[in-house]
């Protein structure tokens, strides 16, 4: 099973740290991402390849 990352974005757009994500597909990927959007963005990668950003809620 491919292990995909999880990159919080903060304030500034940068990496305030990342997680594993084991998945089958991309789509399983972001899905799995969704629990770390928490007033920050999430951007998920494999390898050297953006699968996508989710926008967290801003205040």
């Amino acid at each position: 099973m491919p292990t995909y990352r999880a990159y919080l974005i903060d304030g500034d757009n940068r990496v305030a740290s990342s997680k594993p994500i084991d998945a089958e597909t991309d789509a399983e990927a972001l899905k799995a991402a969704r629990q770390f959007v928490d007033g920050c963005d999430v951007e998920v990668w494999y390898l050297d390849r953006k699968i996508g950003r989710l926008e967290g809620q801003k205040n």
